[in-house]
């Protein structure tokens, strides 16, 4: 099962890269995620042989379209109005590494998925877009829905919802129950280790 959301989780880091918006339509943005599917499987085609260069290259693909400010910003909810610039930006930099190391490293690209779009992309009035699909991994298959925003008239991606489980939601009650109990930097303590440990195997 951890393999399985690894690949929603990979697919939507890679098929979600930063995308002018000019007139924020749905064809447009319809148009775009289905282009950077395609951009992804020539990745995981042209690299499968070397693992580690595949995985290099999704995580430089990943570093230009996921809004990681924003999925932090979420993912601390309240805690993030406590925090100083340094302490956000610290945050951030672990946050994105945990989520690069957690789910980039295990996708190695041999078992084949597909997607099929559920509908066109639905706008609400703050301009933010969700993308509704169903992928399916071998036998198993989720409803998995990407949530963008737009910044500085780029399309950005700040969550993924697989089965109606949030990634941001869920980081959020994990973080949020271990700074209940340990503060802001029995958290960061906690990033960091998982973070040396993930490098280090």
């Amino acid at each position: 099962m951890r393999y399985f959301i690894s690949v929603f989780v990979a697919v939507f880091m890679v098929s979600s890269q930063a995308f002018a918006a000019p007139d924020n339509s749905a064809d447009s943005l319809m148009d775009f995620v289905k282009d950077r599917y395609s951009v992804m499987l020539d990745i995981v085609n042209k690299h499968n042989a070397n693992k580690d260069k595949m995985r290099a290259e999704l995580r430089k693909a990943m570093d230009t379209f996921v809004d990681f400010d924003e999925m932090a910003q979420r993912t601390l909810a309240g805690h993030w109005d406590t925090l100083n610039k340094k302490q956000r930006s610290n945050f951030v930099a672990e946050f994105k590494l945990m989520l690069q190391r957690t789910y980039i490293k295990k996708f190695d690209g041999d078992t084949a998925f597909t997607i099929e779009y559920r509908g066109d992309p639905e706008f609400d009035d703050k301009g933010t877009a969700m993308v509704r699909s169903v992928i399916r991994v071998g036998k198993s298959s989720a409803d998995v829905d990407y949530a963008f925003h737009v910044k500085k008239g780029k399309f950005l991606a700040y969550d993924v919802v697989i089965d109606e489980i949030s990634m941001v939601r869920n980081y959020r009650k994990q973080f949020g129950d271990i700074i209940g109990k340990e503060g802001f930097k029995g958290l960061m303590d906690r990033l960091t280790k998982r973070n040396q440990e993930e490098a280090a195997k």
